[in-house]
């Protein structure tokens, strides 16, 4: 899912805007110094439900972390699961070969790093 930051939100007091002379809003200085941290999300299209983790980086051990509380969430009777990776570096690293072998019902399923553009619009 990707790095999730702290935002910065406006004040808890409204401006009065009829006042004259008219105040101004104030935000606090705001020095770039926010959390920072990794989101993980698994959804199980056919039911709809949804698994979230957060991690403080974006480790290999975090993400097979991850697939191992997806893996105790699914139910047992479930014969198949297939994670839709991309092409990011720990998606290829190298404790999820380990992970598959111990998990069979596991299947990894890659998009491809480019795909060309077909407009069917345009005629042949």
């Amino acid at each position: 899912m990707g790095p999730v930051a702290a935002k910065s939100y406006p004040g808890q007091q409204a401006v009065n805007v009829t006042a004259r002379p008219a105040q101004r809003a104030r935000q606090e200085i705001d020095y770039g110094q926010r959390g920072k941290g990794y989101g993980y999300g698994a959804l199980w299209e056919t039911t709809g439900q949804c698994w979230t983790q957060g991690y403080e980086r974006r480790l290999k051990e975090y993400f097979i972390d991850f697939l191992s509380f997806v893996d105790a969430q699914v139910p047992a009777d479930v014969e198949q699961i297939s994670a839709i990776l991309d092409n990011l570096d720990i998606h290829h690293a190298d404790g999820l070969l380990p992970f598959m072998l111990a998990h069979p019902r596991w299947e990894s399923v890659y998009q491809p790093k480019y795909a060309a553009y077909l407009n069917l619009m345009e005629p042949w």
